[in-house]
């Protein structure tokens, strides 16, 4: 997880080992559910949350109970509880884009 400013200068990146995943879209889901933790307690404007899946950005932009919410629930409801505190704004990027988290 990377936290810029609107410039695109680093405010700080982390990282954490998940010990138990299904598959890579459950560790892309935590990925964007823990940057948003953070960036509600770094920052007070609006977030750009930018990821090379599209599965997972749904979860931020869908209210319907498709597969993912299904499979996802306890994340979704996490992620769906953030949205409500701060603005977050869903960007899918190029998976060459995101080569920091790869």
């Amino acid at each position: 997880m990377v936290l810029r400013r609107e410039n695109g200068s680093t405010i700080f990146a982390a990282y954490r080992y998940i010990f138990h995943c299904i598959d890579a879209l459950e560790a892309e889901i935590h990925a964007i559910m823990q940057g948003m933790a953070l960036a509600i307690q770094h920052s007070d404007c609006p977030v750009i949350v930018q990821s090379d899946s599209s599965n997972a950005l749904a979860i931020l932009s869908s209210d319907n109970l498709s597969r993912l919410h299904l499979v996802y629930g306890h994340l979704a409801a996490e992620i769906k509880a953030y949205l409500v505190v701060r603005k977050f704004v869903p960007l899918k990027v190029s998976r060459y884009q995101n080569r920091v988290a790869h």
